[in-house]
């Protein structure tokens, strides 16, 4: 592949937040939750939002689903403006309730390709147990989400994600319900899909620890209304510890840029 295509193809990939705004309206008052938000997200990048509570992380999000709509400013991902959900973008959100109850594992694995690409039997087949062994649940694949785990619900949830390989994957604080030891697993889960596959990742989190351990960027958001401070290259080699080499000095960066909100 020449330089010139694999630019083009790098740049159909590139996700640019530019300038946006979103002012929520009820009653009388107007609560104003993102302010000039702007940066750029390369192709493979694994960035970090990371961010007080109630600072617009997750509006941010939503916008870049196309669950919401900026009041002014401009989402684009390659040369197409965002204007909607499309599954070129697919979020994991934190509730253990995105499962479909009535379907067991694979079938809910299984979902987004029957509803958007209608795919062969076999390709279906082969693509569902290659994402449920990914995420360890190969032995639950006829579980229904009642039966399952916290955290086993997420992992069945990342394994739907993928299935039709979406350019960036978006994820809300999708490990904040879970115990600190399943947090742990689903993260160095993660990051082995990530090292694997390198999928576009935008993970939002208000844990400074969390944002370390994963992210390679790690862009700050102001308090509320929420805007883009600064972003910070996080090149720790891997995998990262609260003990590895750097952790503290980068955990000591972030926090500081959080509390001079």
């Amino acid at each position: 592949m020449g330089n010139d295509s694999l630019i083009h193809r790098e740049e159909s990939r590139k996700l640019r937040i530019i300038n946006i705004n979103k002012t929520f309206t009820g009653g009388s008052q107007n609560l104003a939750a993102l302010s000039n938000v702007s940066i750029k997200i390369n192709e493979g990048d694994f960035v970090c939002i990371l961010g007080p509570s109630g600072c617009g992380k997750t509006t941010l999000l939503r916008c870049i689903a196309g669950l919401e709509r900026a009041d002014s400013g401009e989402i684009m991902l390659g040369e197409n403006p965002v204007r909607g959900p499309g599954p070129d973008r697919i979020v994991v959100f934190q509730d253990f309730d995105q499962l479909l109850p009535w379907k067991t594992v694979k079938e809910n694995v299984a979902f987004p390709l029957k509803v958007n690409k209608k795919a062969p039997e076999k390709e279906i087949r082969d693509t569902v147990k290659q994402n449920l062994a990914l995420v360890g649940l190969e032995e639950f694949e006829d579980y229904y989400p009642h039966q399952l785990s916290g955290g086993m619900k997420q992992r069945a949830a990342i394994a739907r994600a993928l299935t039709i390989h979406p350019k960036v994957l978006l994820m809300d604080e999708p490990f904040a319900s879970v115990d600190s030891q399943t947090r742990t697993s689903l993260q160095n889960e993660l990051i082995k899909i990530w090292e694997k596959f390198h999928p576009t990742i935008v993970f939002i989190t208000h844990n400074i620890e969390e944002a370390v351990i994963l992210g390679n960027r790690i862009a700050v958001m102001s308090s509320r209304p929420g805007t883009i401070k600064k972003v910070i290259p996080n090149e720790l080699p891997r995998p990262r510890t609260v003990g590895s080499a750097g952790f503290s000095e980068r955990w000591n960066e972030l926090n500081n840029l959080l509390v001079s909100n």
